[in-house]
Formats: C-alpha cells, structure tokens, sequence
C-alpha cells in the first residue's frame, strides 16, 4: 500500500501546475483585439500570484498569434502573473495577415511548466 501511496504522489509531482483551457471567444471583445481574427477564451489557472509564461507555436506561415489582455496584445508571447484566485483569462487570436497564407492555422500553447493545449483549427478567407 505504501508504494501506491508514493507512486501517487511522484505522478502528482510530475503534473504541471497550470492548467490551460482553450474555448471560443463569446464575449464581448476587448478593446485591443483585432476585427478580423479569430478569437478564442484562453483560461489559465494556476498557483496564486504566480508569473505564467505562454508561448503559441505550431501556427502557419503567414499567421500571427497574439494573446491579448484589456490593456495590449502581445505577439506569441506573454508573461501574466496569476491573482490570488489563481485564474486568468486571456483572449487569443489567430490572425491571417497575408493572402499568401494558407487559409487554415491552429496552434499549440504552451505554459513555461510544460502544460499545453492545442488551438482549433481557424479558416479564414
């Protein structure tokens, strides 16, 4: 019993500690959004007023990934520190900037701990 015990525990250590969670944008748009991208809910939960480093790769040639927040979109990157309630939640976009770009992209983003999620697919014209 013992070693189930410590079994559960080095899998729980091994566990990021964030947690990010990717869904469609349904509200309202932030001020600093672009019109024409595609907009999705970035949830990120986490030990409180932690900094959580995010990072979006895997995105097509041609296509920009920005997280944004009420105040700036960052490109590809941004740095957030979790509140006390240890949640956060970001608007990211995909935006198509070239008509040379392939008309699809998705993403994988990824926590500075390892965790990820992968990004659905956008189409745009």
């Amino acid at each position: 019993m013992h070693a189930l015990s410590v079994i559960a525990t080095l899998l729980a250590l091994a566990q990021p500690a964030t947690h990010l969670s990717i869904q469609p944008w349904t509200g309202t748009d932030l001020q600093t959004t672009s019109a024409d991208a595609a907009k999705y809910r970035l949830e990120v939960s986490g030990r409180p007023n932690a900094t959580i480093r995010l990072q979006a790769s895997n995105v097509a040639d041609g296509w920009l990934a920005a997280f944004c927040t009420p105040k700036l979109c960052s490109p590809q990157r941004i740095d957030t520190q979790l509140p006390r309630s240890g949640q956060v939640v970001l608007q990211f976009e995909l935006i198509r900037e070239s008509n040379d770009a392939p008309k699809r992209s998705g993403a994988t983003i990824t926590g500075g701990d390892g965790a990820s999620v992968a990004v659905p697919t956008a189409y745009r014209q």
